[in-house]
């Protein structure tokens, strides 16, 4: 009875990788760059290595005129001798292996189609799994797996490293060879062997590295086409990443794992940890799509420090204890019941599910859990409504870039900003979500949106300049920094609330607003109101780009209006 936990025996079986066969192949170039990380993953994970090719001895002696594949070269040989018709033929360069053999790796030889001395070697070897490659898929490669496939071993191919005729060698590999093996692409047997296709680039060779890129790419890591790639991070890069494809001269280049965390998951980054021009991972991309330091102006509690005048009264509560003594007022205080109260997890936004509401003070602590830290906040007294009553606050949206010398900050605000409207008239007594948190956009433009358009103008310009005022505080005093030697930029969101004298308001700035959301990007999935919405996003990001990374397809400012120039304090080497 066969072991339940027999250890597996290994080999990489490479089938007529010779230079006679391969110079008829389109795909020699593909081929070898794909064997030779294969080969040195194969041999790192101590794999037993097999050449299987083809040697005839001169004059084909032993070969039948009437072979049905090999009988020309007889007959041909017969009539032009071996200097004329040497094919694979023991003597000559064309029957040696492109890819050398090392000492101890095996060498079967054949003159026959079938190669059957590779079946009693992994018989004799007790090999129990083989991943075949070598050309050609119909021919070779076939025939390894048919001897083999009687003898008990899993068998596995892969797929870029195997070559054949172009009209052939998919059908073959679609069709033919998954009669007898696994049909596996070569990361997945790095996968198997390496680790990963990351583990494996930590410690292969230069010349394995740039054949995996090169085969990733469709061409060399000096390629002239500006690279992009998405490393799957949460935020806008996937979006921006899709506008820079569709400029003339981009192309996405493959990733890799980075590393794995028990808790979040794997991160990637590109292949062979590779500086491309633009991806959603900073660490790798010659220009970074997040602001360092940019916690302090998007966690609540931490932007207290630099909104002043602009933030209604904030309190801050952690555990049951109030920031330095300060606390809101008794119920029974004097404006303690005038409007609502708003508890907040200091360093999420969950839109509306993030939000409690109450009437009172006192009620505070029960929307609270032990070991988060909250913002509490009052609602701004006499907001400025809609001219039928509703409560609305602007989604106004800023680009904030930092040139490469990590000190020098340039601002942008969105003239294209957006009003969340409730859809409920508002009172200080109904405090339900839909009333008091103001979360679904307005596509309308609020200079034409009826009932708060005479508002607009005046509006933009007061939240242009406390939003410049803010910013530039966090640059000044260094709690945001530039990176040294890399241009960085971000689009986010600042909520402001304006009153009925004038007033405006700051509730938070949003570093992941809900724009271009992805689950809308298939168009039947929208409405009326999401489409117009998607449009505006997609213009937004596209005009933000233009300035970040101008290109003639995509270049001006659109409805950015520079808001300010700052000199920051310091920033990361």
């Amino acid at each position: 009875m066969e072991a339940l936990h027999e250890k597996e025996r290994c080999a990489l079986i490479l089938c007529d990788v010779q230079q006679d066969l391969l110079g008829s192949l389109k795909n020699q170039g593909s081929l070898l760059a794909a064997l030779l990380p294969a080969l040195e993953a194969a041999r790192a994970a101590g794999w037993l290595i097999v050449f299987s090719g083809l040697q005839f001895q001169s004059g084909y002696a032993g070969v039948s005129p009437r072979h049905r594949l090999y009988g020309a070269l007889s007959k041909l040989n017969g009539k032009l001798g071996d200097k004329s018709v040497h094919w694979f033929m023991k003597g000559y360069a064309g029957a040696d292996m492109a890819l050398v053999p090392r000492d101890k790796e095996r060498v079967v030889w054949r003159q026959t189609h079938l190669p059957l001395g590779i079946a009693d070697l992994a018989v004799k070897e007790g090999i129990t799994k083989a991943v075949i490659v070598g050309a050609k898929a119909s021919g070779a490669v076939q025939a390894v797996c048919q001897v083999l496939v009687d003898t008990g071993v899993r068998l596995t191919v892969v797929r870029e490293c195997v070559g054949d005729d172009e009209e052939r060698l998919g059908a073959t590999l679609d069709h033919l060879l998954p009669i007898y093996a696994d049909v596996i692409t070569l990361r997945e047997m790095l996968e198997d062997c390496a680790g990963g296709v990351g583990r494996f680039l930590e410690k292969a060779s230069n010349e394995s590295r740039q054949a995996l890129v090169r085969l990733e790419t469709g061409g060399g890591e000096d390629d002239s086409a500006m690279q992009c790639t998405d490393c799957g991070r949460r935020g806008h890069g996937r979006r921006f990443i899709q506008l820079l494809l569709e400029r003339p001269g981009w192309k996405e280049f493959p990733t890799q794992t980075w590393y794995e965390d028990f808790i979040k998951g794997e991160f990637l980054c590109p292949l062979g940890k590779k500086i491309v021009d633009f991806c959603d991972e900073p660490e790798f991309s010659k220009t970074s799509m997040y602001i360092a330091g940019r916690e302090w102006l998007d966690e609540k509690d931490k932007v207290i420090r630099f909104a002043g005048k602009y933030m209604p009264v904030t309190y801050c509560l952690e555990d049951g204890l109030w920031d330095g003594g300060e606390r809101p007022p008794g119920d029974h205080e004097e404006g303690a019941l005038d409007a609502p109260w708003f508890v907040k997890e200091a360093d999420k936004n969950l839109g509306g599910e993030g939000i409690g509401i109450c009437h009172k003070p006192s009620e505070i602590g029960a929307l609270t859990t032990p070991g988060c830290r909250y913002v509490v906040q009052q609602h701004v007294r006499d907001p400025l409504l809609t001219e039928d009553g509703k409560k609305a606050h602007l989604k106004f949206y800023v680009l904030l870039i930092c040139g490469e010398d990590g000190l020098s900050w340039t601002l942008y605000t969105y003239k294209g900003a957006l009003l969340s409207i409730s859809p409920n008239r508002w009172s200080v007594e109904d405090l339900s979500q839909d009333t008091q948190v103001t979360i679904h956009r307005h596509p309308e433009p609020p200079g034409e949106t009826e009932g708060w358009k005479q508002h607009w103008a005046t509006t933009y310009e007061k939240c242009k300049q406390g939003t410049a005022e803010v910013i530039k505080k966090a640059v000044e005093e260094g709690m945001v920094k530039g990176r040294l030697g890399k241009s960085q930029f971000e689009v986010f969101s600042v909520d402001w609330m304006p009153d009925r004298h004038g007033g405006i308001w700051i509730f938070e700035f949003n570093f992941s607003p809900a724009i271009c959301q992805s689950e809308f990007d298939d168009t039947s999935q929208r409405d009326a109101r999401r489409d117009a919405l998607m449009q505006h996003d997609e213009m937004m990001m596209r005009e933000a780009l233009s300035i970040v990374m101008p290109h003639e397809v995509d270049k001006g400012t659109g409805q950015w209006d520079i808001a300010g120039e700052f000199k920051g304090a310091s920033y990361l080497k």
